[in-house]
């Protein structure tokens, strides 16, 4: 299954730390969102209309926090 791990800017390799992790995989509907905080997993599996508005949602707070992209 494919995924992908988010770690803050400040994460020091090798060490572990909180993070976000979303993994997919074809023929299993959804994708799954773990959120790793304080060596605690916390999952949801989201379908298309929930990554489409969280994907929104990270566009808008990012936008509002570092201005646009060119």
């Amino acid at each position: 299954m494919p995924a992908e791990k988010f770690y803050p800017s400040t994460a020091v390799e090798n060490v572990p730390s909180d993070h976000i992790e979303v993994a997919w995989h074809r023929d299993y509907p959804g994708v799954y969102v773990t959120m790793i905080i304080g060596g605690t997993a916390s999952a949801i599996d989201m379908e298309r209309s929930g990554l489409n508005r969280l994907i929104n949602t990270l566009r808008k707070a990012r936008n509002q926090t570092y201005g646009k992209d060119s």
